[in-house]
């Protein structure tokens, strides 16, 4: 009786935002599970868990089992294909030039992060989406900074999209201070990886970046935040 009383005020979800605002768990280990269901409970549309040294295929279980199976369509693993299979989650990233494994699901999207035109180039056409990076210097790497200038991205989104190729998202240096830039480059979306982790509230700091992006066309929240 307890569990059901408490259970009438537990707040419900928010709606998810659109999955072209990604977000990247650190590469080094450094994040939270249990803040990724918080995230979710704001509405975070995609995750994609980079890989991890220090886990195996029980790790990845015991992190999809410890959130509802209402999120994991919406996680992207980099590694373990068979777990992305087997539960039904939103997709699997490869490395630039691997092709598209035979008889994968349509419904679980396959990406590809390039850090050049060449890797993109390279990108097999059955990529749901890339990632182009680093686009801006990055929050949460030193002397991670741009290859190109932003007019040259512009360039190689235009001809990228001439040629039919997949939506692009911006990666790297992303904050609510340029997100608006980079959609008026051409990206048709964001990820981010320091903005988030790396503040205070996680949380908050995803939904200034989603409000950056969208502007008045953002979400409409059922709470505040």
């Amino acid at each position: 009786m307890f569990k059901f009383i408490k259970g009438l005020f537990v707040n419900e979800p928010e709606a998810p935002a659109p999955e072209n605002l990604v977000l990247f768990t650190p590469n080094d280990g450094s994040w939270d599970p249990k803040m990724v269901r918080r995230l979710f409970d704001a509405g975070l549309g995609r995750l994609h868990v980079q890989v991890r040294k220090d886990w195996e295929r029980r790790h990845y279980e015991q992190f999809l089992r410890g959130l509802p199976e209402a999120f994991w369509p919406r996680i992207v693993l980099g590694e373990e294909p068979e777990l992305v299979e087997a539960h039904r989650l939103g997709g699997f990233q490869m490395h630039p030039g691997e092709r598209v494994p035979r008889g994968w699901p349509k419904d679980a999207a396959v990406s590809v992060k390039c850090h050049d035109y060449d890797e993109l180039r390279a990108t097999d056409k059955g990529c749901g989406y890339v990632f182009l990076t680093p686009i801006f210097e990055s929050v949460s790497k030193k002397d991670h900074r741009p290859r190109r200038t932003l007019r040259e991205y512009e360039v190689i989104l235009q001809r990228w999209k001439s040629g039919g190729g997949a939506p692009v998202h911006a990666l790297g240096g992303i904050t609510p201070k340029n997100a608006a830039k980079a959609r008026e480059m051409g990206f048709d979306g964001i990820a981010f990886i320091g903005s988030v982790w790396k503040q205070p509230d996680p949380v908050r700091a995803f939904l200034d970046l989603e409000r950056a992006w969208y502007g008045k066309e953002a979400r409409k929240l059922k709470r505040t935040y």
